[in-house]
């Protein structure tokens, strides 16, 4: 949110230096008295031109143009977070795979088995990441989005060496490696439920960007 408040408020500034650069070439002859400054100036104006139209342009339609393999990619990542058994994605019900916490006496046994399923699910997580990584990065607008995954993917290593160190605690400080652990798959759950939210809300973008048609023919 800060973000778009940050980049609309630089697109202001933007065509406020650009109306300036045109009024004083219009109302004034300062640019024909310094040859420098009035190059400067026009090198000023191309470029701002070119980030907010032309390059905005293309970017559009190339979003167009691959929105159906982005809707593609998305939805991959969506059923990597997704409880299958739970969720219908294709009829808009998604439910997140989370993690529940760990009760206070757990045996050494439930941790282990809590690694080798947070080193299973990092991997799937990762796999699906690497494999829409760059196609997201080149023909969509998901630099956000991928560095939410990559968070996630970070955050299942936070509860790995969290069950590690509760496990190795033994019975003397088992219950504060247990609370520590519990503060980890909290905030890795949490960080699950909002990248759902923002794929949701990307592949609802998607689809309507789908139902734009393209202004050059294929």
């Amino acid at each position: 949110m800060r973000w778009a408040v940050v980049r609309q408020l630089s697109v202001i500034a933007a065509l406020a230096l650009v109306a300036v650069i045109l009024w004083i070439d219009i109302a004034t002859g300062l640019w024909q008295d310094y040859v420098i400054l009035s190059g400067l100036a026009a090198g000023v104006v191309t470029f701002i031109l070119t980030a907010l139209i032309v390059d905005r342009v293309i970017s559009r339609s190339t979003h167009r143009r691959w929105a159906p393999v982005t809707r593609l990619a998305l939805t991959d990542l969506l059923h990597t977070l997704a409880d299958e058994e739970g969720s219908e994605i294709a009829h808009g019900k998604v439910v997140p795979r989370l993690i529940d916490p760990i009760a206070g006496d757990a045996p050494s046994r439930t941790l282990a088995e809590l690694r080798e399923s947070i080193v299973t699910e990092r991997r799937t997580l990762t796999d699906a990441i690497a494999l829409w990584s760059t196609f997201l990065a080149s023909s969509a607008d998901a630099t956000e989005l991928l560095d939410n995954a990559a968070e996630v993917a970070e955050r299942l290593d936070l509860i790995r060496d969290a069950a590690l160190g509760a496990e190795s605690a033994g019975a003397r400080t088992g219950a504060t490696g247990i609370a520590d652990l519990n503060r980890e798959i909290g905030r890795y759950n949490a960080a699950v439920e909002s990248l759902v939210s923002e794929l949701r809300r990307q592949i609802a973008a998607t689809e309507r960007i789908e139902q734009i048609p393209l202004t050059t023919g294929r």
